[in-house]
This record gives C-alpha cells, structure tokens and sequence, in this order.
C-alpha cells in the first residue's frame, strides 16, 4: 500500500497547502486502525494518544475534505446527523449494514447490486462518481441470535 502521508504532501502541493505535524498526526490516526471513525472520535483519539499536541477539533474538520478529495478517505455512513468516514486507501469498494440497535458496521460487496447502479446511471444519462449504500437493520446477536 502506499504511504498515505507521501500522497497527502502531493496533494497539500499541489493545491497550495500547507503539511502540518498536526495533519500528518490525523492522518497517521486514521490509518493506524481499520475502523470507521467520525471527527470527534477522531480528535479524542489524537488527543489521548498526543496530550503534548496543540490540535483544535477545527483542523480536523478544514483536514476532512482535503483527505477526501485526496482519495485517502471517504465519507461512509451518516449517524444522527453525523458523518463517519472510513480510509479507502487499498481497500476494494464495498458498502455497508450498520444495526440500528448495537451500532456495529457490517461491510459487504454484490456484483449484482453494483450491476444494477450502474444500469439505472446509464439508463437515466447520469455519470455516478461515488455513490453510498447503507443498509440499517438489526445484526443476528440484537434480534435474539435468531
């Protein structure tokens, strides 16, 4: 996989931006792990792991966008009003079930679900970029084990 820090300074370049510490922390947070995350967590996350760094929740929020557009993360699932992210970098696409009761994210691909996407965009003259399918429900364990 490539290094996300090494792409992410490109394309700080690139757009006139500055590479801080503190953008390169977030960045080493987030693929320290394979988990979805939202901007706070995110934050608490940096915050315990560096007491010493000066990081405002702010700079995570003005980084976010930059990371997507970078192709290093994207936005996931949307939680009461809340965006999740999750890093794409090296991962195959796929999309998600999140249970509505327990909180916990099932990911899973379907040829032909991607399939039929892709003929309603043709059919309809619509170039899709990205798209998000999140399917809420109850996992096995919140409905009883049934």
């Amino acid at each position: 996989m490539k290094d996300p820090r090494v792409i992410f300074k490109r394309y700080c370049v690139e757009h006139g931006l500055r590479y801080t510490r503190e953008r390169e922390c977030i960045i080493e947070e987030i693929f320290r792990k394979n988990d979805h995350f939202d901007a706070d967590n995110l934050f608490l996350s940096i915050r315990n792991r560096h007491p010493e760094m000066k990081l405002a929740k702010g700079s995570i929020y003005r980084t976010l966008p930059h990371l997507i557009a970078a192709g290093l993360i994207s936005k996931s699932l949307f939680d009461e009003g809340c965006a999740s992210y999750e890093h794409t970098l090296g991962d195959k696409h796929h999309d998600h079930m999140r249970c509505l009761k327990c909180g916990k994210i099932f990911e899973f691909y379907n040829d032909e679900i991607d399939e039929a996407q892709r003929k309603v965009c043709e059919e309809q003259g619509f170039e899709m970029l990205w798209h998000m399918h999140v399917i809420g429900g109850y996992c096995r364990g919140c409905r009883g084990g049934e």
